[in-house]
């Protein structure tokens, strides 16, 4: 047995496992609905971006795979996520991303030893060794200087 597989027996029983429901929120922009996020997490409680989580993103909107990259580019520049090894990471997540539609589902798991997976439509798609990119990659909606603050307080389920 290698040393990854109990990561991805991990990162499989994390999917089909029903955390519960932590918060939702749904991400506006001017007129335009773009997703709606769930954030599940042990015991429906959010304490930090601690594993395990799970966040899933239901799209409304059309949205190709570069520009999703690139959004996720530009949040990490504003969160300061600039440095080699994050730019590495991104490196590695720009193949993961497909073309969204309405209705399509992105999720992205972060299990017990740090490792993740990201999902599309329930499939895996991607899956990542424990390293910060992982957690930094949950900041663009968990953090607390997220672009969107109101959202983000939803998710977490703090009110606005």
């Amino acid at each position: 047995m290698t040393k990854a597989l109990p990561t991805l027996l991990l990162l499989f029983s994390l999917e089909a496992s029903a955390l519960p429901l932590v918060g939702e929120s749904k991400l506006r922009v001017l007129f335009w609905d773009i997703y709606t996020a769930r954030l599940y997490a042990p015991d429906g409680q959010y304490a930090g971006i601690t594993p395990p989580l799970i966040l899933s993103l239901t799209y409304h909107r059309r949205i190709d795979a570069e520009a999703l990259m690139e959004a996720t580019e530009e949040q990490w520049q504003r969160l300061g996520f600039i440095d080699r090894a994050s730019r590495a990471w991104l490196a590695r997540l720009a193949p993961c991303f497909p073309d969204v539609a309405p209705g399509d589902r992105l999720s992205f798991s972060l299990s017990e030893d740090g490792g993740a997976q990201l999902s599309y439509n329930d499939a895996p798609r991607c899956r990542f060794t424990p390293s910060a990119g992982n957690r930094r990659f949950l900041a663009i909606w968990l953090s607390p200087r997220s672009a969107y603050p109101g959202f983000t307080r939803r998710l977490i389920a703090k009110g606005e």
